[in-house]
């Protein structure tokens, strides 16, 4: 999952966080792209097996190569996590996920068993505080239906 496919061009070393919970270092040997993917090459990944085992890993980047964002854009890993509080009052929940739809992403907050779809529109989101680990929204009217 990138915005920026051309970053990989760049890279020489990644980590790539596994389903099974493990956390593997590699050496980038080489990088092509084929319309919306990137392949790339570890070095020391040699059988099809070793490659097996990454199926469904997340690369991660070093938080020193990451691509640097306008002001107001976020990535999805700071967003996660987030709680997230109504305009002037109480906690909704906290953000589960966040879903590209192709107009806007959309964040998953939940709280408890209660599952809430927030566009993430400059007129919804009022302001995010990495620092605070908080988003604070005001909801259009019929959006919560709380």
């Amino acid at each position: 999952m990138t915005d920026f496919p051309a970053r990989f061009n760049g890279l020489r070393h990644v980590t790539i966080g596994t389903k099974d919970g493990g956390c593997y270092s590699y050496q980038i040997e080489r990088v092509r792209f084929a319309s919306r993917f990137a392949f790339i090459t570890f070095q020391d990944v040699t059988s099809r097996e070793q490659a097996e085992c990454l199926r469904g890993g997340e690369i991660q980047i070093a938080e020193g190569e990451r691509v640097l964002l306008p002001a107001d854009h976020y990535f999805r890993h700071e967003i996660v996590g987030l709680d997230v509080y109504l305009e002037g009052e109480s906690l909704l929940g906290k953000v589960d996920s966040v879903l590209e739809t192709g107009g806007n992403d959309v964040y998953v907050v939940k709280k408890g068993s209660r599952e809430f779809f927030i566009p993430a529109l400059k007129s919804v989101v009022k302001q995010i505080d990495l620092f605070k680990k908080e988003m604070i929204i005001r909801p259009m009217e019929g959006l919560l239906d709380l």
